[in-house]
């Protein structure tokens, strides 16, 4: 049997990238692939155990900008583990339009590697700023709401036309109906490389359709631009695109859509001088509102100047700071944590979404008693904390403040936070710490016997306690589900 090593792979380098990276799926796909192969392709596929099938999902919410909500389901290590390998042996499938004036960037594999969302988000920020030094006339649109509004059977008809295989077709469709416990649409998750391969892949339409004058298209997932020296026929585009949407039940942002000459479509703000330098450090110089944090490669290497941090500084003492400033100081000054974990607090309440970039930045900061006390104050004290929030303050307690007095206080507090969710909660039990009590709260959950996150995430953090006594402890856990099992076997054979 493969022992999956290229899917393994494929996966580990995604996951830090990845909404809600638990360790639990990371452990299982790295350790068991061939089992989770087993159950998926022996059992799932041909009906042959009619026990098993793929779970319902839980519904996980990422933050995004202005308090808003990014609504995802998270992924056990059966169903992450289909979707990575599925994708990855259709890899060659998974190609760019031919032809020059009908572009598409993004996630799509090269040399048997995914290729960098960062690359690729650069060589699409280079090809707009090419088309609007070219061309007179543009239109920019963005789909409204797309990964929540793909339909199920939208993807299996796509999928069709990539697989050899009407057994994998029929498979994938079964995925993605029992994933979502029925339900047609909002079915693929946020945040994962398959997924969003999929999601790019589903709109390459837009390259092939013959019914377009526009000059040249550009396009990064859901994000498209038209060019031309004709503002007639790009309105006739723009018509056309909306119905060809439309057809698959999707729609344009019309707060996101920009029509017209290219001086109007291209507003920027006056920035001056010093901002420009430390956005260049950043990465992010493009057209528009910025890029996800998934495609920014930070420089980092070189000091700031005096009037550089100044600035920052500046800044961070704005009691408006935007969200775009925010993020700019923790990606470039990790040099002045000190001066940059005095704002903690107020960045943290105000901008529920920038809290991975706070994850990164924290690894980084060597006064972690003053930073454990900033984020300790906010998880007990703020009137509103995130899911997503709670999730990488825990991913922050395990990777760089575990040896920090006051760490088992935090991840007390994590657990019984009233916005804790069984994601968030699961992140705090799969850490495999024997103090603080926490074997106890483990041993509660293991010892209920359910199949759910909870159950999981504390079998797997329970891999560090003797052998003997974690086998003894997962002996009845295993008889609660079939995916008990393959957790307390896995958990079982290690070290």
């Amino acid at each position: 049997m493969s022992d999956y090593r290229a899917t393994i792979d494929y996966f580990l380098e995604d996951f830090p990238r990845t909404l809600f990276p638990l360790d639990t799926n990371r452990i299982l796909i790295e350790h068991a692939a061939p089992v989770l192969a087993a159950v998926i392709y022996q059992s799932i596929a041909t009906g042959s155990d009619s026990g098993k099938s793929f779970l319902p999902q839980m519904r996980a919410y990422a933050a995004k900008p202005n308090f808003h909500l990014r609504r995802t389901l998270k992924l056990d290590a059966v169903a992450e583990f289909f979707l990575y390998d599925i994708t990855y042996r259709h890899r060659s499938r998974f190609k760019r339009s031919p032809r020059a004036d009908r572009r598409s960037f993004g996630y799509r594999f090269s040399g048997g590697r995914m290729v960098s969302p960062a690359e690729s988000y650069r060589e699409f920020r280079s090809a707009v700023r090419a088309g609007l030094r070219k061309y007179g006339f543009c239109v920019k649109l963005d789909v409204a709401q797309y990964f929540n509004s793909i339909y199920h059977h939208d993807i299996v008809h796509w999928f069709r036309d990539y697989s050899r295989s009407e057994e994998e077709v029929a498979l994938l469709g079964r995925f993605l109906r029992e994933i979502n416990a029925g339900r047609s649409i909002d079915c693929l998750p946020h945040g994962i490389y398959p997924a969003k391969i999929i999601g790019s892949q589903l709109l390459q339409f837009v390259e092939e359709t013959s019914q377009l004058g526009a000059s040249a298209t550009i396009r990064f997932m859901d994000d498209v631009y038209l060019f031309g020296d004709d503002q007639d026929v790009l309105a006739r585009d723009f018509q056309i695109l909306q119905r060809l949407l439309g057809a698959k039940g999707l729609s344009v942002n019309p707060s996101k859509t920009r029509f017209g000459r290219v001086g109007e479509v291209n507003v920027r703000r006056e920035v001056d001088k010093i901002k420009i330098g430390l956005l260049k450090r950043r990465g992010d110089i493009i057209l528009g509102s910025g890029a996800d944090d998934d495609y920014w490669q930070g420089d980092g290497d070189n000091k700031l100047s005096t009037e550089q941090v100044e600035y920052l500084l500046d800044l961070l003492q704005d009691d408006h700071i935007e969200e775009e400033d925010a993020e700019l100081v923790l990606a470039v000054m990790r040099d002045h944590s000190s001066d940059v974990i005095e704002h903690f607090e107020v960045i943290l309440q105000r901008f529920p979404s920038l809290i991975k970039n706070i994850y990164h930045f924290a690894r980084h900061v060597d006064d972690k008693t003053s930073l454990l006390a900033v984020i300790r104050k906010f998880v007990e004290k703020s009137p509103v904390v995130t899911e997503f929030q709670l999730f990488w303050i825990a991913k922050l307690c395990h990777d760089a403040l575990l040896q920090t007095p006051g760490v088992g206080d935090l991840m007390m507090s994590l657990l019984q936070h009233s916005a804790a969710t069984p994601i968030s909660k699961g992140k705090v039990l799969e850490i495999p710490e024997k103090r603080f009590g926490m074997p106890d709260f483990r041993e509660a959950q293991v010892n209920t016997g359910s199949s759910e996150w909870l159950a999981w995430c504390s079998a797997v953090g329970s891999r560090q306690i003797p052998k003997a006594k974690r086998s003894h402890l997962l002996m009845y856990f295993a008889k609660g589900s079939w995916f008990n099992q393959v957790v307390a076997e896995c958990i079982r054979s290690m070290g």
